[in-house]
């Protein structure tokens, strides 16, 4: 994908081939370029990164600030200059907040292909786009799906930063699926140039005097079949540079469970600083719980806690006489402790819905496709009110009588391998009703103007029953037409008429039925 910033020490996958539609749209002002991104359905795709590179100095550099994503409609727009030659890509690749909702992360179950335009498989390759004096020209790019989503975890250096002192990446233990298997690549900057250290390819990494005064950093590859990639990169720091020093070291004291509050404390250092504690449950960012300037940070756990890794990561900096920061000076630390009891299940993302008719002796089904992996058990669970149906744990139900007027739904539980959680969905709840006699619908008379219809609905049953009409012109209804009676008007000439019923009792299942049509002759 090319360099998203000049110095970012990171190395991205190759990009797919995928297909693409551009349309022009003249518009007064300054040329503006936009891209949407869709799925294989249609769909747009949120939360995608996009990127609009220029040539600077012989390189291809993209905007340097974020982070970029498609908004709900998988849509992003940008100004451009005219005449001024542009690469635009999409890349699937984002974890993070969901600025949608504020309150969650994204992680989708399915990630997509990234691109650059039209079909490039790097910036560097792809197709020089120029911008027009004016208007707006707006690229679709179709992106298939390329495999299973993760929910990957920042990789975290711990170490002194010190030549002869090993670094080592820490936080793996909260990535999902947990059967990932990881690569790491160790980069070095100093300034001018960077580049993978040669051979440091672990987890640790024992920093020598070639990295004496050079800003280092971790990649961290995780990949599993049938899951796209992921690559994250860790924080930076200088080797060798004068780092804060912490008095004592970090700690978590209290009791990990529900209810209970967690206390993050460590030894500030001596000399003049800032310090930043932050805390996580199972990778996931808790930000209202960060600390800042302080020795201290607490945490309540809550029963959504239980059983998950809650990690507190510090980071600690030298300042100067004026509070600014001093390049290189940081110290980091990070304590972790695991929450009693067991994970709780999640919702479902998909719902869960019932085909089927609600009536003795017929078959309610549950959906499929509730998840994307292929490797994932489902189970099934029938419920009759809050109780379940003993014995009924396939997608399939067939309605009892000890069903009637009791409401029925289908509780479905999917487990994925290297994920910790239960994933529960439950169907609205249906009340099974009797069902009516077959009964018959005729339309008598003759389709003229002026001449009268009469819809005969017989043989419903048992009887009373409460049959509704209404009388329908090419497919449509016709305004206040609602008797059983209907009298051909002008406005019918040419069309054809129908009759809809719909027939009812209590405690039984409506039956709606159209009868065959009647073309009204010019």
């Amino acid at each position: 994908m090319g360099k998203l910033t000049r110095y970012v020490l990171i190395i991205l996958a190759a990009l797919a081939l995928l297909p693409f539609s551009a349309v022009s749209a003249d518009a007064a002002g300054s040329p503006k370029v936009a891209g949407i991104a869709l799925d294989e359905q249609g769909q747009p795709l949120r939360n995608v990164f996009w990127n609009v590179y220029h040539q600077e100095g012989g390189e291809w550099v993209g905007l340097q600030m974020g982070p970029l994503l498609t908004d709900a409609a998988g849509r992003f727009e940008d100004s451009v200059d005219a005449g001024t030659g542009y690469r635009v890509c999409f890349s699937d690749s984002y974890y993070g907040l969901d600025y949608a909702t504020e309150s969650s992360y994204w992680f989708p179950e399915v990630r997509h292909r990234d691109t650059c335009w039209p079909d490039a498989t790097s910036v560097e390759s792809a197709q020089t786009w120029t911008a027009p004096a004016d208007g707006t020209t707006t690229l679709t790019m179709t992106l298939p799906s390329e495999g299973l989503g993760m929910a990957p975890v920042d990789p975290f250096v711990v170490g002194a930063f010190e030549v002869g002192q090993p670094l080592t990446v820490v936080g793996q233990e909260g990535w999902r699926p947990t059967n990932a298997t990881f690569s790491y690549q160790w980069y070095a900057y100093d300034g001018a140039a960077s580049g993978p250290i040669a051979g440091a390819t672990g987890a640790t990494f024992t920093p020598t005097s070639a990295q004496d005064g050079k800003w280092v950093q971790a990649i961290v590859t995780a990949s599993l079949p049938g899951y796209k990639p992921v690559r994250l990169g860790s924080q930076t720091n200088m080797v060798g540079a004068l780092h804060a020093q912490l008095t004592s070291p970090l700690q978590i004291t209290g009791t990990a469970a529900a209810g209970q509050t967690l206390t993050a404390s460590f030894g500030q250092p001596t000399a003049a600083g800032h310090s930043i504690l932050e805390w996580f449950v199972d990778g996931i960012p808790q930000p209202e719980a960060t600390t800042q300037g302080s020795a201290t940070s607490t945490f309540a756990v809550t029963s959504a806690m239980s059983g998950a890794n809650i990690e507190a990561r510090l980071s600690a900096y030298l300042t100067d006489a004026d509070s600014n920061y001093i390049d290189g000076s940081s110290t980091y630390a990070r304590a972790i402790v695991q929450a009693a009891g067991t994970r709780p299940t999640q919702p479902l993302s998909t719902a869960v819905t019932t085909a089927g008719k609600p009536t003795v002796g017929r078959v309610l089904t549950a959906p499929s496709g509730v998840t994307a992996d292929p490797n994932a058990t489902i189970s099934y669970q029938w419920l009759r009110g809050t109780s379940v149906v003993t014995g009924a744990t396939t997608a399939r139900y067939k309605l009892r009588k000890a069903d009637l007027g009791k409401p029925v739904q289908v509780q479905v539980t999917v487990n994925r391998p290297g994920w910790w959680n239960s994933y529960v969905g439950t169907s609205p709840a249906t009340v099974v009703k009797k069902s009516l006699e077959n009964g018959r619908l005729a339309v008598a008379g003759k389709a003229r103007v002026g001449k009268r219809l009469t819809a005969r609905a017989t043989g419903w049953g048992p009887k009373p029953v409460k049959v509704r009409y209404q009388w329908l012109r090419d497919g449509q209804p016709i305004d206040h037409a609602t008797k059983a009676t209907y009298r051909v008007r002008k406005a019918d000439k040419g069309t054809e008429l129908q009759v809809r019923v719909t027939v009812t009792k209590k405690r039984y299942l409506a039956v709606t039925k159209t009868s065959k049509a009647k073309k009204v002759k010019r």
